[in-house]
C-alpha cells in the first residue's frame, strides 16, 4: 500500500488532477478553518449563522464544505468570528517545489530577486525584525493570549464528533 505522498505526487502529474486539486482542498481548508474557530469561540452554528444573518444549515454546508461560499460571505463569517480574512495567491511552482529546491545557491537566488521588494505579510517576519523587540518584551507579547492551542483535527474525528 503506498502512502498518500506517493500517490499525489503520481497524480499531480496529470495537471487537470493538480488544478482541481488545489481548487477544491482551499474549500476543504476554509470549512476546517471556519469550524475550528467556531468551536474555539464556543459558539453554535446556529448562533453563528444570526451573527452573520443565515440559517443554520447555510454554516453547516459551508463547514463540509458542501457549498463554496462568496468571498462576501466569507469576510460576514470572519466578522462574526472576531477574525480577518487573509487571501494569498501562491505560485504553482512554489507549491510544486521540491525540498532540494531549498539549496543556499537556490535560496540566495530568491532572496536577490525580492531585493528592494518591501511586502507584508503576517506568516514572513524577516531575521531583522527581531532586533526591534527585546527579549523582555517578547515574553510579554507571548503571554497575550489566554486562549487555549487547538491543533488540528482529521475529517473523520470530525465526522465522529457530529455523528
Amino acid at each position: 500500500m503506498r502512502d498518500v505522498k506517493s500517490l499525489l505526487a503520481e497524480k499531480f502529474k496529470n495537471k487537470d488532477f493538480e488544478r482541481q486539486y488545489h481548487r477544491t482542498s482551499a474549500f476543504f481548508r476554509l470549512a476546517d478553518e471556519v469550524l475550528m474557530l467556531r468551536k474555539r469561540r464556543g459558539i453554535t452554528q446556529k448562533e453563528l449563522a444570526e451573527k452573520v444573518g443565515t440559517t443554520q444549515a447555510v454554516v453547516s454546508r459551508l463547514e463540509n464544505a458542501s457549498v463554496k461560499a462568496s468571498l462576501e460571505t466569507i469576510v460576514k463569517l470572519a466578522e462574526a468570528l472576531d477574525a480577518v480574512v487573509d487571501v494569498r495567491l501562491i505560485p504553482l511552482e512554489q507549491v510544486r517545489k521540491e525540498p532540494d529546491d531549498l539549496t543556499p545557491s537556490n535560496i540566495q537566488k530568491q532572496q536577490d530577486a525580492l531585493k528592494g521588494i518591501v511586502y507584508f505579510h503576517g506568516d514572513q517576519v524577516k531575521k531583522e525584525t527581531s532586533k526591534w523587540i527585546e527579549p523582555e518584551e517578547l515574553s510579554n507579547l507571548l503571554s497575550i493570549s489566554t486562549k487555549p492551542s487547538v491543533g488540528r483535527i482529521s475529517r473523520s474525528q470530525k465526522a465522529r464528533e457530529y455523528a
